[in-house]
């Protein structure tokens, strides 16, 4: 390959990398968090509710009778059920509720508890999962969607770039790190080969995904617009994700014992059924939809309809051929957020999202080491990188710190809980972003920045061990393992970053030497 390829690939790979560095950190720390979706959610939720035995649990029907009484549900409209899991032993539902004339159909999502049908919590008040979540899909920003599907297509550009720089030299590069014997930026890029090496089947794998569902969204609104004329019930039974609706007749009719109907379905379809969504609930077109993922196919969703005046699942609401693009799509998504995956995978995929984050920080180093001299680029340009760098990266740790910390001792029954929380976690990013601009002593900075974190945590963990660390150890005891894996893994983040605070502040006496 000539060298002016080579030269030209590394040139456009600093600086694609460098100014998508930030919100690309963010999508992949928050992505790294969110491969323990399920477990953040119950260690926010359980330590706050009593232990039952599964064994005492009443009949989903009568669960939901309970909750028709407390709440006026507009049962001709669709409500999601969530059923309780391994690690969340609670029914997850979301109602359309009518709370005023000026806002029908609201949607209200509780938790429910399954042995006395009582609501124990609304479930926008425990809102750490879903924030971080939102944050690896869309920067929780209007039209974050696409700002994230370009910055995935420049991250593919980086690896492709990447690929063609380091080609030749592939292997080698592998065991390749010279360590404190060469200059800094030797081992910057030593430390930046070997990363981008290891995690590199990693990151074609999260670029290749990312595209499809972000940038995906966009080919979709085009083909909405000019292929089906605005018809979005079409494309979407086109594409294997039918929207199925009856209309509702207001004529009585007794639901068929839920439990029952599950428990059928998962046999025939070598299933586990994940949640429902029950339509017209009580009436004679009542419809109720069961979803679930094959126990042998981990890519195989299988989305079934129940017609209940037919007593069947009827043929014209269940096509007997898999659609390829759902099935794709599903694939893809099962791929990307680890949904095929023991805990053991997921802690890998968790360990090389967090390699890639570094990868991304010292990329950046690079980036400022090599042109420190180049007096072509302005000096303020390249503190502005260096600052955004320190602060946008390191800065997230002690926000998503203070933002766990929050979700564990705020009043389950305070107003605005969920939002608290997301505005703290912003706030505390913010400070140290701006912090980050009157910095000098980078060392120094990210010893403060370490030992700050560790001390939100050593909080957060005192706190557990304090008030919740009996109900942790219940659920612990009963096999319900979220609580105590969430809360051991903070705890050992709260001494890393201790070490890691020591270790910069040495570093920063010894430059001043």
């Amino acid at each position: 390959m000539k060298a002016s390829v080579i030269r030209s690939a590394l040139e456009g790979h600093g600086w694609i990398g460098l100014f998508i560095s930030i919100p690309l950190f963010i999508v992949f720390w928050a992505g790294s968090l969110t491969l323990f979706y399920p477990e953040i959610k119950a260690w926010s939720v359980l330590p706050h509710t009593e232990y039952r035995s599964v064994s005492d649990q009443l009949p989903l029907n009568n669960i939901l009778d309970t909750v028709f009484s407390e709440y006026d549900v507009n049962t001709q409209q669709r409500m999601f059920v969530v059923l309780p899991t391994e690690t969340m032993p609670l029914y997850e539902l979301h109602l359309p509720v009518n709370e005023t004339p000026s806002a029908k159909n609201a949607l209200t999502s509780i938790y429910v508890d399954p042995v006395n049908g009582e609501t124990v919590a609304s479930i926008d008040s425990f809102h750490l999962a879903d924030f971080l979540y939102g944050l690896h899909i869309d920067l929780n920003l209007p039209l974050g969607d696409h700002i994230v599907g370009i910055v995935t297509l420049f991250f593919t550009v980086v690896i492709f770039t990447g690929l063609v720089v380091q080609f030749k030299k592939l292997i080698t590069h592998f065991f390749y790190y010279r360590g404190g014997s060469t200059t800094l930026r030797y081992q910057l890029t030593d430390m930046h080969n070997v990363v981008g090496v290891m995690s590199l089947p990693y990151t074609f794998m999260y670029a290749l995904t990312g595209l499809m569902f972000n940038l995906g969204l966009i080919s979709q609104i085009v083909t909405l617009l000019f292929i089906y004329d605005g018809d979005r019930t079409a494309l979407l039974n086109d594409t294997g994700f039918p929207r199925v609706t009856e209309s509702y007749t207001g004529i009585e009719r007794e639901m068929p014992d839920l439990n029952t109907l599950i428990t059928s379905w998962e046999e025939k379809e070598n299933a586990k059924a994940s949640s429902l969504r029950l339509t017209n609930y009580g009436d004679e077109n009542a419809l109720i939809r069961i979803i679930g993922q094959h126990r042998s196919n981990f890519s195989q969703r299988i989305d079934m309809t129940y017609r209940v005046r037919e007593n069947e699942f009827s043929a014209d609401l269940n096509p007997a051929e898999r659609n390829a693009f759902a099935d794709g799509t599903r694939f893809l998504y099962a791929l990307h957020f680890g949904h095929f995956a023991g805990v053991d995978i997921r802690i890998v995929f968790f360990v090389l999202g967090l390699g890639v984050c570094g990868l991304i920080v010292v990329g950046n180093m690079l980036w400022l080491t090599k042109f420190q001299n180049n007096r072509s680029i302005s000096s303020r340009f390249k503190h502005s990188i260096f600052a955004l760098t320190l602060g946008g990266c390191a800065g997230i740790v002690p926000a998503t710190a203070f933002a766990f910390l929050l979700e564990r001792v705020l009043g389950t029954d305070l107003n605005n809980r969920s939002f608290i929380v997301e505005t703290a976690f912003f706030a505390v990013y913010a400070i140290s972003i701006i912090g980050a601009f009157f910095t000098k002593h980078v060392h120094l900075a990210i010893s403060r920045t370490a030992l700050a974190s560790g001390l939100i945590l050593a909080l957060l963990s005192l706190i557990e061990t304090l008030g919740h660390n009996q109900a942790i150890i219940q659920f612990l005891n009963n096999g319900y393992t979220g609580p105590f894996s969430i809360s051991f893994v903070s705890f050992a983040f709260a001494c890393l970053l201790f070490w890691l605070g020591i270790k910069f502040s040495e570093k920063d006496e010894k430059s001043k030497e």
